[in-house]
């Protein structure tokens, strides 16, 4: 199956605190499928998937729960991945500038765990 084009979203951080960063979307695209302010998280290893990071959105001005999604390494240091659902949409996300700078990629109805490919091709 051919890898989808993805939703490119950039977003900048806004606020830090000790374990947690807010991030704002810079850029808004035609299809919007995270909401504008996201909450990334240091996890606190509660979950058997032990993912580094847990990612949520905000909604009506809380952070909704559960999460979005657990961020996970791959094998490139400033990539993660995680999903919406259970296995339904792939996004990835970048960091750049010492977490300063989030570019996260959304693809719709579309999952693999052999991200190496994809990870080299948006590089």
């Amino acid at each position: 199956m051919a890898t989808p084009t993805p939703v490119k979203y950039q977003f900048k951080a806004t606020r830090y605190f000790k374990t947690t960063t807010h991030y704002e979307l810079v850029n808004i695209p035609n299809a919007l499928h995270v909401t504008e302010k996201i909450n990334i998280s240091e996890s606190r290893d509660f979950a058997k998937s032990k993912p580094d990071y847990w990612v949520k959105e905000r909604k009506n001005n809380k952070w909704v729960k559960p999460s979005l999604t657990g961020l996970f390494k791959t094998h490139k240091e400033h990539f993660f991945w995680g999903c919406r659902g259970r296995y339904q949409d792939l996004i990835l996300f970048v960091f750049k500038n010492n977490r300063e700078d989030l570019t996260l990629y959304y693809f719709k109805d579309f999952f693999t765990r052999h991200l190496k490919p994809i990870i080299d091709e948006l590089e």
